[in-house]
């Protein structure tokens, strides 16, 4: 067992005096650093500085501390062993502030520049990601950090690692699902095929508005009134139409008139439905009306026509078929329906 060399007990009171100063010191400098360096930072023009001197003010009472403590014991006349015990604490308290410094400037910046940036964007996804990249963040540095200061006690520090690095792939494999979906949520944060709101369509099977968007998971709200919590992964994965980016809905309007009428009130019916169309206030002058095909009992014609205004997209239908109804009629162009003409041979 180590036993400490006894020196005077003199020294031992210049040591613990060095170290009681060395916190007044550290007290005296909170004090101004809280009263008056904070107040100076107030009247810049940035915040960068107040954040700064928030995130740096205690590292920098430990800095006075580490320095008066590494004066107390320099000073005095210790044995080589227990000088380099006290070698020792001054690394691992040096360490434990570069790590402490690091660890709140990358909280100065994420807290200045990521933050400020992600609540500019329309998506709430790169909000509920800084905190876990903050997290990450710190977490990685406490390893690294510990890392540092068991080697100084002569422990083999490449086979701590290499266990480490074992035991993050295991944790790695173990979490693939959570893994992908939050790897899915960093495609759609970047490449943002859609917000919240959009109305999306997935693999033509789910169609609704998204309503939330997480690390893990996207909500769809059906127009059933149902909801659809879906992956992240399989949303990145999927093949996506956003239909809120629509700028014109194309609509395809197929009618089926009977055989019996006439070539003139074809035409005529064709002209008729561009005027309707072309006169409706929500669609475009794009308008396409061709005879398609002879069916087995009526002509099929098609109508191509673009909405501007979405949000008026049932009105419009509505009304659009609806004049159009009203006014063959009114030109007595009949609407044909299913029918077979049986011929009995004698």
């Amino acid at each position: 067992m180590w036993h400490p060399q006894l020196v005077g007990w003199q020294e031992w009171v210049w040591f613990f005096l060095v170290i009681f100063l060395s916190i007044l010191v550290g007290k005296l400098f909170f004090f101004i650093s809280s009263k008056i360096i904070r107040r100076l930072t107030k009247y810049t023009k940035t915040n960068l500085d107040d954040i700064l001197v928030a995130h740096l003010e205690k590292p920098a009472i430990f800095l006075i501390f580490i320095l008066g403590f590494y004066y107390a014991y320099s000073a005095m006349d210790f044995s080589p062993a227990m000088l380099g015990y006290f070698h020792n604490a001054l690394k691992i308290m040096v360490i434990a502030l570069i790590a402490w410094i690091v660890i709140n400037l990358v909280d100065a910046f994420i807290e200045h520049y990521a933050e400020p940036l992600a609540k500019k964007t329309e998506s709430d996804l790169d909000d509920q990601l800084i905190p876990i990249f903050r997290k990450i963040i710190k977490i990685i540095l406490v390893i690294i950090t510990a890392i540092l200061i068991i080697s100084t006690f002569g422990v083999n520090v490449s086979s701590l690692v290499a266990g480490v690095g074992i035991g993050g792939l295991a944790i790695a494999l173990a979490a693939q699902d959570l893994l992908s979906n939050l790897f899915g949520g960093f495609a759609i944060l970047s490449d943002k095929p859609f917000k919240i709101g959009d109305r999306i369509k997935l693999d033509d099977k789910t169609d609704g508005v998204v309503k939330k968007i997480s690390t893990r998971s996207t909500t769809i709200e059906t127009f059933g009134g149902t909801e659809i919590v879906m992956p992240n992964s399989k949303v990145a994965n999927t093949i996506l139409e956003n239909i809120s980016r629509e700028k014109n809905r194309r609509m395809v309007l197929k009618l089926s008139l009977e055989y019996t009428t006439p070539n003139e009130k074809l035409e005529k019916a064709c002209d008729l439905i561009r005027e309707i169309i072309k006169k409706q206030k929500n669609t475009t002058d794009e308008v396409s009306v061709f005879f398609e095909n002879f069916g087995e009992s009526d002509l099929k014609f098609t109508v191509i026509y673009w909405i501007k205004d979405l949000s008026k997209y049932v009105e419009t239908v509505h009304e659009v078929n609806m004049t159009i109804k009203k006014r063959l009629e009114k030109e007595n162009v009949r609407f044909a329906f299913p029918t077979r003409t049986l011929h009995v041979k004698k």
